[in-house]
């Protein structure tokens, strides 16, 4: 059995992709319930980790996955797959100018997410990093997909969409290794 740690900061992503994860029998799941700026905290969840979903921010993201990455570093967990969600606007990759929800200073908001993503590149595990746009709760799970690089509109992602890729990453191995853009999918005739 595989233990998947969640590490949450409230994103409404978690909770559609915990219901995709309690139909594997094959997947323990762990949501971290510590200080998301304790390194310490973290070893005490870490040990027999084998997969990792990063859900943090938008605020302070480098903070809390450097403190994670820390704890890594020390405990050393059998950790073989990372999906982080990050955000739109990463890469330079929008259309046009986004505006993100909770974010004062939309440039120092680049720089956290940027250098927590360099972060988990760094520490040489396998991972992929969901740049999501806009979260808008609706039920689409449908989702158009935009490699780095590429540009893409700055469009509404249900958190259910988010989360069906996520599993996919994780737990089917679909994308690995990959940034991803991610909007809803424009029905037909749009």
């Amino acid at each position: 059995m595989k233990k998947l740690l969640i590490i949450n900061q409230n994103s409404p992503v978690v909770s559609p992709l915990n219901a995709l994860l309690k139909q594997r029998s094959d997947i323990s799941v762990e949501v971290y319930s510590g200080n998301l700026e304790s390194a310490n905290d973290y070893a005490q969840a870490l040990p027999d980790t084998n997969l990792l979903f990063i859900a943090v921010g938008p605020n302070d993201a480098d903070l809390y996955v450097e403190a994670l990455f820390e704890a890594v570093d020390e405990v050393q967990p059998p950790i073989s797959d990372i999906v982080m969600l990050s955000y739109a606007g990463v890469d330079d990759e929008l259309n046009e100018s986004v505006t993100y929800a909770g974010v004062k200073d939309p440039q120092e908001f680049i720089k956290q997410q940027r250098y927590a993503i360099k972060i988990v590149d760094e520490s040489e595990i396998a991972y992929s990093i969901i740049r999501m746009g806009q979260l808008k709760d609706q039920q689409a799970s449908d989702y158009e997909l935009f490699n780095e690089g590429t540009p893409m509109p700055a469009k509404t992602v249900s958190p259910k969409a988010v989360a069906k890729l996520a599993y996919e990453m994780l737990i089917e191995q679909k994308l690995m290794n990959h940034s991803i853009g991610i909007i809803d999918q424009t029905p037909m005739g749009e």
